[in-house]
């Protein structure tokens, strides 16, 4: 039930109650302390055209201790008051956790190709390093 649950410490405003509209998404990011990213896929038709048209919707939700969702888990939300600039969402509860190693499809762009660079300078091979040199006694 969606109006009985509670955040367990409530700020200065007052408990976190969930109510109106409710989804169910997957986990993308849970890089902030208390914050997830949850995405999900619609498919919309059009009648007219004969034709099916998919989109993906994300939006960040708040993450209590209590629950803990991570990476790939598949997440009910519902909506609440509003938390902070963007978070009007609160994780209710984990409907399946993710399994093994959690691989999501990147896109393409200007941003993962600098990181991707950033990535191969930081690294150091170990044919490069230098060889630690044997005292003679």
């Amino acid at each position: 039930m969606i109006g009985v649950w509670f955040m367990e410490n409530p700020s200065r405003k007052g408990p976190i109650v969930p109510r109106g509209h409710t989804r169910v998404g997957t986990v993308v990011s849970d890089r902030n302390k208390k914050t997830v990213i949850v995405e999900w896929e619609t498919l919309e038709r059009f009648p007219k055209y004969q034709r099916s048209a998919r989109s993906k919707s994300r939006l960040p939700a708040h993450n209590p201790d209590s629950i803990g969702a991570k990476l790939g888990d598949l997440v009910e939300i519902a909506e609440c008051r509003k938390i902070s600039k963007t978070k009007a969402w609160t994780v209710t509860r984990i409907i399946k956790k993710a399994e093994g190693k959690v691989v999501l499809e990147k896109k393409g762009g200007k941003a993962l190709e600098e990181e991707a660079e950033r990535l191969k300078k930081s690294e150091v091979k170990r044919d490069e390093l230098p060889k630690a040199e044997k005292k003679e006694e």
